[in-house]
């Protein structure tokens, strides 16, 4: 089960996806619709990493293909701040999945 928020990474791109909940991921049309590759993830608060595609047709699948460790998110987040251009990526720093997340949402705003 999807822990709340999470975001989407498509594969070969820098930009993450902040999604707040369950209830957005299912009134966003655009996700609905786009053709997802079998490389394109979510990666939720847990850092429980889903197949795009797999949720697309089933948003309540419990099948994850690994755990994200809080460095491979840094690592993630500061590759979408340098695209951004907001802030010095060196500076970016979290200690937990959630904390990451929540600075992409940060980003955003």
């Amino acid at each position: 089960m999807i822990t709340w928020p999470a975001l989407i990474k498509h594969d070969g791109e820098d930009e993450l996806i902040y999604i707040e909940s369950q209830r957005q991921w299912l009134i966003d049309e655009e996700m609905l619709l786009y053709i997802f590759t079998e490389r394109d993830v979510l990666i939720d608060a847990s850092g429980k990493v889903y197949s795009l595609s797999v949720l697309q047709q089933n948003i309540n699948a419990e099948q994850y293909l690994a755990i994200a460790s809080v460095d491979n998110l840094l690592e993630l987040v500061r590759a979408h701040a340098a695209i951004s251009q907001q802030c010095c990526i060196e500076k970016i720093f979290c200690q937990t999945t959630a904390q990451a997340i929540e600075l992409v949402k940060q980003l955003a705003d």
